[in-house]
């Protein structure tokens, strides 16, 4: 039979070389460059979207 891994064991492997507490992880603020980054990443991929868009319809006509 196969071994059953449960959820907290894996998670506790997974996370073996850090501190088990979830309190002593912080969480990293969300900065301007952050929402400059994703607006960035956001505004290539709604160009990609578009264009391919307009390229299909050109090409059906």
């Amino acid at each position: 039979m196969t071994d059953y891994e449960s959820p907290s064991s894996a998670e506790n492997a997974e996370n073996a070389g850090e501190d088990a507490s979830p309190v002593s992880r912080k969480k990293s603020a969300i900065t301007p460059m952050r929402i400059a980054l994703w607006v960035l990443v956001g505004g290539a991929g709604l160009i990609m979207v578009i264009t391919g868009l307009v390229g299909v319809l050109v090409k059906a006509q």
